[in-house]
């Protein structure tokens, strides 16, 4: 296996991975989050002890401290509420530069030193951001409706693969209020709101993971796993064991690979999820084709080319990661839920020296950081902690969360850069270090200070909501003493569609279990996660 061990102790508020539920289920294939059928026969009756490594800080997720204090955004010029000219330093894969990025009508029409002679221009609200542009940050791996609940700890237990962990009890018990009903409306919806607002307020604006296709999700982030609104849906995913997969189901996923018409481009599988035990050692390749059980595929290998979105990789060996590459794959990381479950995560070192495209994930709030930017840092500090941050630095954990992480779910014709032709998805950062993608990598909740998603404003401060708010349903809403105001309801009369306060009293009922049987009162309404965390 290709991993970096660690020993971890004491870790303040370390998050993790789960497989909760993702993407549109496939008919024949298991989806559900708490049942894997190849438990294999090696059942570990221990846990295994991961060999010790160089001891960490007890935080991963610590706060260094500002190099430097930006300022404000100013609203220069009043114009059209589409039509936006924002200035300041713009975030591109080539580099920073101090600059203008003009968007019209929902596309990004200018990206240069100034943008002043673009016809546009002429009729452009001005916003001097005093910050930082970047493109809207992509989550490669998510499991949004569950992203009201707290962390799960089992008590500083380390496990030995994601089937292991899957039938504790405690873990069971922690996420029964939703998992119990996730797939009706009346659970899945405020979940799944919650889970993007939550993306919204923390600079995310595409998000795989988003486990089913229903009209109270529709609006907001953009999910690559199904509605995106680029493109037609061009992804699959499964949350079974990739061993699972029969002679079946690898032919129809074959066949929508290299179907002439709107051909399926990614397929998002959790792969060796874990170190030891279930098998977990052979889910590559039963994948790539060389399972020889019966009825499963042997000689067909699902690593079609450019294809495959390969999460979390922990029991993945040298060999295979040359196959990953030489199959043009890709790996979405999620360093603290691997750390969380497992004591170890990916050599992700290697895998970007071997010029693996790579996204990042914080999974789910259940074990995992509780937003994108939390999962950044914590990239970032555990890359330090190591001294592998001369490959894991600053620019390139952004780039997991914007240019590669486009590649990697597939969108990148769309998103993920700041380019002439490409969606407005934006958001504007508070300037807080000399380096400006450590501004961004190291931001939190009250350093997003606007966020657009195809144009239109979602998330700004309060003071500009005359001009951005895009309907009478925006809200005002702190963020950490700041009055900003938050566009999250388009159409109040679709069914569980509701607000900030709306969505919180119905996870509250959940929780609760206020007007649900008895055998639903759970009486932990205390227990939702807030949206946002201040210092």
């Amino acid at each position: 296996m290709v991993v970096r061990t660690i020993f971890l102790i004491l870790f303040v508020g370390l998050a993790g991975c789960a497989s909760g539920e993702s993407g549109t289920p496939e008919p024949s294939t298991n989806n559900d989050p708490l049942i894997f059928p190849d438990q294999g026969d090696d059942q570990p009756d221990s846990d295994t002890e991961p060999d010790m490594g160089p001891e960490p800080e007890p935080d991963m997720d610590e706060d260094i401290g500002p190099g430097v204090v930006g300022g404000e955004i100013e609203l220069t010029q009043t114009g059209q509420r589409r039509t936006v000219l924002f200035q300041g330093i713009v975030l591109r894969p080539e580099g920073a530069i101090d600059g203008e990025v003009l968007i019209d009508d929902g596309l990004i029409v200018c990206v240069d030193a100034s943008c002043e002679s673009h016809p546009a221009a002429a009729e452009a609200t001005v916003l001097k951001t005093n910050g930082i542009i970047s493109p809207g940050l992509i989550d490669g791996h998510n499991h949004l409706p569950y992203n009201f609940l707290p962390e799960w700890t089992a008590e500083g237990r380390i496990f030995d693969n994601r089937y292991q962990w899957a039938d504790d009890p405690s873990y069971e018990n922690h996420v029964l209020p939703y998992s119990a009903n996730r797939s009706r409306g009346t659970h899945f919806c405020p979940g799944a709101r919650w889970g993007e607002f939550r993306s919204i307020l923390h600079g995310t604006t595409t998000v795989m993971g988003q486990s089913l296709n229903q009209n109270c999700t529709k609006g907001l982030v953009r999910n690559a796993d199904h509605e995106h609104e680029l493109q037609y849906n061009h992804m699959r995913t499964t949350i079974s064991s990739p061993r699972d997969i029969n002679d079946a189901q690898a032919d129809n996923y074959m066949a929508s690979f290299t179907q002439p018409v709107d051909p399926v481009t990614r397929f998002a599988v959790h792969m060796g999820e874990g170190l030891v035990g279930n098998n977990i050692d052979l889910e590559f390749s039963s994948f790539a084709g060389r399972d020889t059980r019966t009825n499963r595929h042997a000689g067909l290998s699902l690593l079609y080319p450019g294809t495959a979105i390969l999460i979390h990789s922990l029991a993945v060996t040298e060999d295979e990661l040359l196959e990953v590459r030489d199959t043009n794959s890709k790996i979405v990381w999620s360093p603290s839920s691997n750390f969380s479950l497992y004591g170890q995560t990916i050599d992700i070192e290697r895998v970007i020296e071997l010029g693996i495209v790579t996204g990042i994930g914080p999974d789910w709030t259940v074990s995992g950081e509780p937003d994108l930017l939390a999962e950044m840092r914590y990239a970032l500090n555990y890359s330090r902690q190591v001294e592998i941050d001369d490959v894991v630095t600053p620019k390139k954990i952004w780039e997991m969360a914007t240019s590669d992480g486009a590649v990697v779910v597939g969108l990148d014709e769309f998103i993920g850069t700041l380019e002439v032709g490409k969606r407005a998805d934006i958001v504007i950062f508070r300037e807080s270090y000399t380096d400006p993608f450590e501004s961004v990598v190291r931001a939190r909740s009250a350093d997003v200070q606007m966020v657009f998603i195809d144009g239109d404003a979602f998330y700004g401060p309060g003071a500009f909501g005359g001009i951005f708010r895009r309907n009478v349903y925006c809200e005002n809403f702190d963020t950490c003493g700041e009055e900003r105001f938050l566009c999250v309801v388009d159409d109040p009369n679709i069914s569980n569609v509701f607000d900030v306060p709306g969505t919180r009293t119905a996870l509250y009922n959940i929780m609760e279990g206020i007007g649900y049987p008895e055998e639903e009162q759970y009486g932990r309404g205390d227990e939702i996660l807030d949206l946002v965390f201040c210092p």
